[in-house]
């Protein structure tokens, strides 16, 4: 007698997403504008462009049943369409988007180059004075430059130098208000709060902490950033005060707002950690803290807030990647954890799509289906 085994159930990754395998650990990936590629940098110094065009789009796979009104969604039947290899190579930390399709790249050197959603590379900028430390998307025509202390603000189309100013200190992260008027500069003790339109420093605020990534709430009254030394640091730019949320169990790899939700998230603990604008932990108020998620035995390790719903992605140190509503303690389990940790995250501007990045070499994009969320 044969046994026949009954075949796997197929996971929502399975029917919603593409999986690509880059052979080195992944440590960025990020959208361009107008949502066509996904740039990830991977840990060796290359960069490699993920397609967004999807010829079995998931919306295109959904059926309902006339009879009984359920909807379903057809498996995969082919592999998703290649990735393309850059030739770029030592790769420097400092990236951003550049116009509607690419990528402005800093290289070894102080280069400072430039990435189509096909992968093409043109150099912008030959080996400057100093090495890149930040780059920075100032709206649509423009980004900024730092190389240490000085910034420049160019112009997207001509590459000219319409501003440009020098800091007391070098500059290692740098983020721009959802407005485009504010530019926040991150030295090793002091944020620089400047004019984004002309580089004039407005304000200078100390604070201590490793900052690795930082995020403007919607009304530009705040800026978080999250602290290698496991610590979420807030900087209130109306009163030009900074305050740091220490003893997270892990550090601070991620910190989002949700315009929709009006509220701030981090990674770092055993649970997704959140509160609710405008009344954030700082000084001697403890903030109006918000619950997301389940808590488990596992560290978040990121955490990438939808710009258009109130949900949030969550990948922790086993790989597991859940979307949460936020304030809720729902979870929809999206990937299960294969072990490597999920090391980047990132949502397209309309919040359609999902590009994750993990430790083991794996990159993918998530595609839901409008019917998802009705």
């Amino acid at each position: 007698m044969i046994e026949t085994k009954p075949p796997q159930a197929l996971s929502l990754f399975d029917l919603i997403g593409r999986e690509w395998m880059l052979d080195h650990a992944v440590t960025r990936v990020s959208f361009n504008a107008n949502a066509t590629a996904v740039a990830c940098v991977l840990q060796n110094g290359t960069l490699a462009m993920l397609p967004v065009a999807d010829a079995e789009d998931p919306e295109q796979r959904i059926r309902m049943d006339l009879e009984t009104g359920r909807t379903t969604i057809r498996p995969r039947e082919n592999p998703p369409q290649p990735e393309v290899r850059t030739d770029l190579r030592d790769i420097g930390g400092a990236s951003c988007r550049l116009g509607e399709q690419g990528f402005a790249i800093a290289g070894a050197g102080g280069s400072l180059w430039q990435v189509t959603a096909r992968g093409q590379t043109v150099r912008i900028a030959d080996d400057g004075v100093a090495p890149i430390t930040a780059l920075c998307c100032v709206g649509p025509a423009h980004f900024c430059v730092a190389r240490g202390a000085h910034l420049s603000l160019l112009d997207v189309e001509g590459r000219s130098e319409k501003a440009t100013c020098h800091l007391p200190a070098p500059v290692d992260q740098m983020a721009t208000s959802p407005d485009g008027t504010l530019l926040a500069a991150r030295s090793a003790s002091h944020f620089m709060i400047l004019d984004a339109r002309t580089m004039e420093i407005l304000s200078e605020i100390p604070a201590e902490g490793v900052v690795t990534t930082l995020a403007w709430s919607p009304d530009g009254r705040w800026v978080a950033g999250g602290c290698e030394d496991k610590a979420l640091l807030l900087v209130d730019v109306s009163r030009k005060q900074a305050d740091r949320i220490v003893d997270f169990p892990g550090p601070v790899a991620s910190v989002a707002f949700n315009a929709k939700a009006g509220v701030l998230v981090a990674s770092g603990a055993f649970r997704v950690v959140g509160w609710r604008l405008p009344d954030l932990p700082f000084g001697t108020h403890e903030g109006d803290s918000i619950l997301t998620g389940k808590p488990g035995l596992t560290l978040v390790d990121c955490v990438a807030s939808n710009p258009k719903r109130e949900t949030c992605a969550v990948g922790y140190a086993n790989g597991l990647v859940t979307i949460c509503p936020l304030g809720q303690r729902d979870e929809l389990m999206l990937c299960e954890g294969r072990g490597a940790p999920v090391s980047a995250m990132d949502w397209s501007q309309d919040g359609t799509h999902l590009a994750l990045g993990f430790a083991d070499g794996r990159a993918a994009i998530v595609s839901f289906p409008k019917a998802m969320f009705k």
